[in-house]
């Protein structure tokens, strides 16, 4: 029990700190806003993480683990580079759907400026991930050979600037109406 109501704070914390990072940003977001928002007294914030910084980070990993762990899925229950990067661009999109707040976390904070050794999302497990991905695909010759990050940034760049433009209101539709249009004109881009 007391494990449950342990992680129940931690998560709440992390919750309310998405929150308002996404709305007001790191840099005008106080550790009081967090703790007030969460309804937790400053102590019992200070219990759980020593600073900002440290739930900046924790919600960072949070995030990239759940996103890595969902890709690796996405690895196995697919046998074949087409279909693996296709679910992955259709798992973005509803996760954007789903949690756009994560997303714009993960996609629109300047981790660096916030956290100077965090690295860039463009390397963190996902992304590599998914360059695996594209390698492997180019190996079994179902991507023509090109520059590894040129691959990447046409299979993966559009999509991910379609959650962008989602992020900030200019498509009207969920991204699921976009997808096979974009799918389609990624595919197009690499395919052998």
């Amino acid at each position: 029990m007391r494990d449950e109501k342990k992680q129940r704070r931690q998560e709440a914390i992390l919750l309310e700190a998405l929150k308002l990072f996404t709305e007001r940003g790191y840099f005008n977001t106080s550790v009081s806003d967090i703790q007030s928002g969460a309804n937790l007294s400053v102590g019992t914030l200070y219990n759980y993480f020593k600073n900002k910084e440290a739930i900046a980070v924790t919600l960072f990993s949070n995030i990239e683990n759940c996103l890595y762990e969902n890709l690796c899925e996405i690895e196995r229950k697919y046998d074949n580079v087409y279909d693996r990067c296709r679910a992955i661009v259709l798992h973005l999109f509803d996760t954007t759907e789903r949690n756009s707040d994560s997303m714009q976390y993960l996609f629109y904070t300047k981790h660096r400026e916030v956290v100077p050794v965090e690295k860039s999302v463009f390397v963190s497990l996902p992304f590599l991930k998914m360059r695996e991905m594209v390698l492997n695909g180019q190996k079994s010759g179902d991507i023509r050979k090109m520059e590894p990050h040129v691959a990447m940034v046409t299979l993966f760049g559009g999509p991910v600037r379609m959650i962008y433009l989602r992020i900030d209101g200019v498509l009207e539709k969920p991204l699921p109406a976009y997808f096979e249009e974009c799918w389609d004109s990624a595919w197009r881009g690499v395919r052998a």
